[in-house]
């Protein structure tokens, strides 16, 4: 018995397509959204960088990703290449002080977000030059 109804409830959320009301109606519980699984995480948006206020630092800024436990950074000098990126961190905040850089040298930041699916894409890079 407990076979057919997973059968059914698989089946209503594939002709639903996940709608609660619409899964409701047939008379299945739904689950609450906040408890659904995240699954794979959205892309990194709105990533920024500003100069540090220390000789050889950038500042990193970005909108957190929904599921996200913590973030990756990596770096690149320029020109960017397949192979020439760097890790630059890993943070728990939607933000970074890179250190350790080369003033008066042209980076190229990016940043992924992390969470219980594994690691998402990278943001789109981001340049600026170290102070």
């Amino acid at each position: 018995a407990d076979s057919a109804l997973t059968e059914f409830a698989k089946e209503v959320e594939n002709e639903t397509h996940g709608v609660r009301e619409q899964i409701l109606s047939t008379g299945l519980d739904a689950r609450d959204p906040s408890t659904t699984p995240i699954g794979a995480l959205e892309q990194v948006v709105n990533f920024s960088i500003t100069t540090g206020d220390n000789p050889g630092t950038l500042d990193t800024h970005w909108n957190r990703v929904r599921g996200a436990k913590s973030y990756i950074l990596e770096k690149s000098l320029d020109p960017i290449t397949a192979t020439s990126w760097t890790p630059a961190g890993v943070v728990t905040a939607s933000k970074a002080t890179i250190t350790g850089l080369t003033s008066g040298t042209k980076y190229w930041i990016r940043v992924a977000a992390i969470g219980a699916a594994g690691q998402g894409p990278w943001s789109d890079p981001a340049t600026m030059v170290a102070q």
